[in-house]
């Protein structure tokens, strides 16, 4: 993988997001990659897996725009985001559990990834926010649905709305994020957690996920061709790359 890292310290299995050069976003490269390592991590025979970003400014900051701006239609973007969901989707189907680890920012697709992970530790600078709304888009790859679920529904809908940025500990007070640590010791405590999980035994690890699965699903496939369909529309409209292309020019102007 050239996009990602996996790495492996007895039963836990590490994930790292490895673009420091793009914030940690995803290319078309990185979200295949994603995929296949979501699809083999049986094979490492770790007991919890963590998804987290290399270096400590970014977890991700969504899609790569830049590399996906030539994917201008319709159907490319459906075909995008239909992949990427079923990726996410894994995740809450996997025996193990699977943590978020807020190194950094997390922000639109990014945001996305974090609440598809069953919980999320957070280093107490990093931000998470659903900004697709500052670019004319909807999230679609599953967030709206987890995001109801972890949060309520008007809280979802005002978080997607305002495309509010909320600090670390804004987050885990509306239960988005389950831990706060201080930056300078969240390598430690998130790799605390994580063995002290991996410790357990696993099928009481994997019970207690899918018995908490059948009380609240984490995916919901049911709900992805509407969602798709209706991304795919704002993906192609103007107003989308308008935005886009503002984005840019404040940032070329700072």
């Amino acid at each position: 993988m050239s996009d990602l890292r996996l790495e492996i310290d007895g039963k836990v299995a590490t994930l790292l997001i490895d673009r420091p050069q793009a914030r940690n976003a995803l290319a078309t490269g990185t979200m295949r990659e994603l995929d296949e390592a979501l699809g083999s991590i049986h094979q490492t025979g770790a007991s919890v897996l963590v998804i987290r970003g290399a270096g400590e400014r970014a977890f991700c900051a969504g899609g790569d725009l830049k590399e996906l701006e030539h994917m201008r239609s319709e159907e490319g973007a459906a075909e995008m985001a239909r992949a990427m969901r079923t990726t996410l989707d894994r995740i809450p189907q996997l025996p193990i559990p699977v943590i978020a680890g807020l190194n950094g920012d997390a922000y639109g697709g990014g945001a996305e990834l974090a609440v598809a992970c069953d919980f999320r530790v957070a280093a107490d600078h990093a931000r998470i926010g659903f900004a697709h709304i500052t670019l004319g888009l909807m999230p679609a790859w599953g967030a709206s649905e987890r995001l109801a679920a972890l949060v309520g529904r008007g809280r979802a809908l005002y978080m997607l709305l305002s495309g509010d940025i909320m600090s670390a500990t804004k987050a885990r007070k509306v239960g988005l994020v389950e831990a706060v640590c201080a930056a300078e010791n969240f390598d430690e405590e998130l790799r605390k957690l994580a063995q002290t999980i991996a410790a357990a035994p696993t099928a009481a690890v994997a019970g207690i996920k899918a018995s908490v699965n059948a009380v609240r699903p984490h995916h919901n496939p049911e709900l992805a061709g509407d969602t798709i369909a209706a991304f795919a529309k704002t993906w192609a409209d103007p107003a989308h790359w308008d935005a886009v292309e503002k984005m840019e020019r404040r940032r070329r102007d700072r």
